[in-house]
């Protein structure tokens, strides 16, 4: 049975297909579309340009779901529709041009699936987990029973570029900015954290997988064992953040797609570090929409 999940994100709308057979799965299709809705939300609103950019990209998705003949599909949003203040309209816009009605997932269902997901093929016996999208950040402290504590923050890479800055790349100012609300946020956080709980770290998501992508493409990391160091997150923020073009280039010419998102996002990984003790980051291949594909339907045998 072919499966399919679409999952609208705040930086991008991606489609997975999954080949599902006797309660284990594989991925065959994996396509992404850089929407970038969160940079369509207009004090507090999900603007028309918004809507249709989703829109369109669903409408893309239905013909590849049309074409390989999916038995099921699950569509689901989490930030870019959770955090708007329009939600119903834009559901209703989206189910009238297209048909489809998602799921919005809360906080916490996005954080628990997330790590329903991400320990399904990478048991862990403790750490935290993190999960850094364009417009939220979801984070799970896990031992070796599951989850003891898991939170929800409506902030992520993208959502944070356009709350604070206003060129290409964030000047020092704005990034001081970034990092007095990042951290802020995550002082809040009153979970009683022994040393050395969260020294290893499970990311999910985009901004994992760029950091891991530029650690390795720069910085020489390896390219087996899908890790990097919370010094590595340093050296290249350095890099990305430069104001010598010379240097930020280095990052830039590798995900360009990543422009608006990457110094943000960059600053969230060091902060999260900060805070938590997190010394190395292992990018899981596997995060929300495997969770949800396991939740919704191999435990329910539908969505």
């Amino acid at each position: 049975m072919l499966c399919g999940i679409v999952d609208m994100g705040s930086n991008s709308i991606r489609l997975c297909v999954y080949r599902c057979e006797n309660g284990k799965f594989s991925q065959i299709i994996n396509k992404k579309i850089m929407a970038g809705l969160a940079g369509y939300v207009k004090k507090g609103k999900l603007t028309s340009q918004g809507i249709e950019k989703a829109c369109l990209a669903l409408e893309e998705f239905q013909e590849i779901l049309k074409g390989f003949q999916v038995d099921q599909t699950g569509i689901f949003a989490t930030a870019s529709l959770r955090n708007i203040s329009n939600q119903d309209e834009v559901v209703n816009s989206i189910r009238r041009v297209t048909g489809i009605l998602p799921e919005i997932i809360s906080g916490q269902e996005e954080a628990r699936l997330d790590f329903l997901g991400a320990t399904h093929f990478y048991p862990m016996e403790r750490g935290l987990m993190v999960d850094i999208g364009g417009g939220s950040t979801e984070l799970v402290w896990f031992v070796k029973n599951g989850p003891k504590e898991m939170i929800s923050l409506p902030m992520g890479s993208l959502s944070l570029y356009t709350r604070f800055a206003e060129g290409l790349i964030p000047t020092e100012k704005e990034q001081g900015k970034m990092r007095k609300f990042v951290r802020q946020a995550l002082e809040e956080i009153q979970w009683e954290v022994r040393k050395g709980d969260c020294e290893l770290a499970c990311g999910i998501g985009g901004t994992m997988r760029m950091e891991l992508q530029l650690a390795q493409e720069l910085l020489g990391a390896s390219k087996t064992k899908r890790t990097f160091t919370a010094e590595d997150a340093d050296k290249l923020w350095e890099i990305a953040a430069s104001p010598d073009p010379a240097q930020s280039k280095q990052a830039y010419r590798i995900l360009p797609e990543r422009m608006f998102s990457m110094v943000p996002g960059m600053i969230l990984v060091q902060e999260i570090a900060k805070r938590f003790g997190s010394r190395s980051f292992y990018v899981s291949q596997a995060g929300v929409r495997e969770g949800y594909l396991i939740d919704r339907f191999l435990n329910t045998g539908k969505f």
